[in-house]
């Protein structure tokens, strides 16, 4: 079931072989197909690699931050993978406080959400969302946590609330600091489930929220529509051209799993994998053809546990997306309601109690490559240099997506609960470098079944429906990356490795 039908419906150590030497298996038998080849070069450049996928990560909602265990996981992830923003829905909820009564809105709930951020040298990516009922025309609420999702009774008190909002965070953080955050107009509004009204409605919605924000500083930063499946970013472009409407950046959503008819159209379709990038070409087409081509292009949710999978996708995206924020970076989830298993397929960077999950390590992975494109081959790779002149190369074998398979999680892989790692075969890549200077070294790191396997290590705990304190720190322990592996290039300067299945290796060479 797709994840917007599935909402509705709510409503190890490896052996690597050097240049000559024979292949060793890495906890598997070796693919049956010839080693792929792939050239790199080091001293020719690509071009830039734009970190897209560090701008932002999604979070629940606005109250799940003042709470301990989501402060922590925020902290982990800002270390080790360095986003600099977050973004989650419910500000307005009614659970927050802002608009209880009278008609002065109340900040201080806001304020602790967003203090524990800026202390911790994360920005928030301020989603406008949901109406106060106290606001609202009406009763139609989403989720677990029941977010009205109807239009304002009087647009004029919704202004009110925006233009505070805006004043009230530029006099406590300063204007330096406020320019740089993003302020986004609701959440997937194209959808019934959350927004009641029409697209006018929403563009009016837009309309004001916008005017009322530069309304504080012409140079604070506003934009939308934050839809689902690529969806009205052409229609609001064009809303605000002939509206003279103010916008600094076009927001949307896509999943991999999203049905193509409505993200493309009756007669188009796609393979599983090839989705997001072709999404957002069709997107980035409609920027350019507007009357705002510079626009910044915000991908505000996409999402799979599969690690090759967040791999290629992030390669797709470059030169596509200005931002690709993974929804979501922690299994602080309450949507569907509370949590029914500790093991569970929600989504998440970070498992239940900050247990790292694969998708986690993947980016931690990401992380480490340089802000410098090297030239190489076509192919599951990623080369980069670093400012230091170090080199980081990703590389991934995807399995691809058996058709007519779906899961509401974005994952090519969790059909039926199985394990990333059991489709598909291992392959074996042979990475030849050209003008490397002689002996060469460095060191590989792995995410796949031997290496940061969560399920492996909680089966091999027997599965505890409520772990201990005990078990908690030894998943914590086993669902960590193994040791990385040593390299030395020399003579013909080529590496020979296998990458299981799904699997992702990130070579680091000086």
């Amino acid at each position: 079931m797709d994840r917007r039908n599935f909402v509705k419906a709510v409503a190890g150590t490896g052996a690597v072989a050097l240049a000559g030497s024979g292949l060793q298996a890495y906890g598997m038998e070796r693919s049956s197909s010839d080693a792929r080849r792939i050239t790199i070069h080091l001293d020719k450049v690509a071009g830039p690699l734009p970190h897209i996928w560090e701008e932002c990560v999604g979070s629940d909602r606005a109250i799940v931050a003042l709470r301990q265990g989501w402060l922590s996981d925020l902290e982990r992830v800002k270390r080790e993978i360095g986003f600099k923003s977050v973004r989650f829905h419910g500000l307005f909820n009614d659970e927050m406080g802002v608009w209880s009564s009278g008609a002065k809105p109340n900040f201080l709930y806001v304020d602790m959400v967003f203090d524990a951020m800026v202390e911790r040298g994360v920005m928030p990516l301020v989603e406008l969302s949901f109406m106060p009922s106290k606001l609202a025309s009406g009763r139609n609420t989403a989720f677990f946590y029941r977010g009205n999702v109807t239009p304002p009774n009087d647009i004029s008190n919704w202004a009110s609330l925006i233009r505070s909002l805006a004043e009230h965070c530029v006099n406590r953080y300063g204007l330096e600091q406020v320019r740089h955050w993003a302020f986004e107009v609701w959440n997937e509004p194209n959808l019934k489930f959350f927004w009641a009204g029409t697209q006018k409605d929403y563009f009016e919605l837009y309309r004001h929220a916008a005017i009322a924000i530069k309304g504080v500083n012409s140079s604070l930063r506003v934009g939308g529509p934050s839809t689902a499946q690529a969806a009205w970013v052409g229609d609001l472009l064009d809303f605000c051209a002939k509206e003279k409407v103010p916008i600094d950046f076009a927001s949307t959503h896509i999943y991999p799993d999203d049905p193509q008819k409505a993200v493309f159209g009756d007669d188009v379709h796609y393979t599983y994998e090839e989705v997001i990038p072709k999404a957002l070409e069709k997107v980035k087409a409609q920027i350019n053809a507007s009357s705002f081509p510079d626009l910044p292009l915000y991908v505000t949710e996409w999402s799979s546990q599969n690690p090759a999978f967040i791999a290629h996708t992030i390669k797709g995206t470059v030169g596509l997306a200005d931002m690709m924020s993974y929804w979501t970076f922690d299994n602080v989830f309450e949507e569907l309601g509370v949590p029914q298993s500790f093991m569970n397929n929600a989504f998440g960077l970070l498992g239940m109690r900050g247990v790292p999950r694969p998708s986690y390590h993947t980016f931690v992975l990401l992380h480490q490559l340089g802000d410098t494109r090297l030239a190489s081959d076509e192919g599951p790779i990623l080369a980069t240099r670093r400012s230091d002149g170090s080199i980081a190369i990703l590389i991934w074998n995807l399995t691809p997506q058996p058709p007519g398979q779906r899961t509401s999680t974005g994952d090519p892989s969790l059909q039926t609960g199985a394990q990333y790692s059991g489709l598909g075969t291992a392959r074996e890549f042979v990475l030849a470098f050209q003008n490397a200077r002689a002996h060469l070294k460095g060191r590989i790191t792995r995410v796949d079944e031997n290496s940061g396997n969560l399920s492996r290590a909680y089966k091999e705990l027997g599965s505890p429906a409520y772990p201990t304190l005990r078990q908690i720190d030894a998943l914590m322990k086993e669902s960590e990356l193994a040791k990385p592996e040593k390299i030395s290039l020399a003579g013909r300067g080529e590496l020979r490795l296998t990458v299981p299945p799904n699997g992702v290796a990130l070579i680091e060479m000086s």
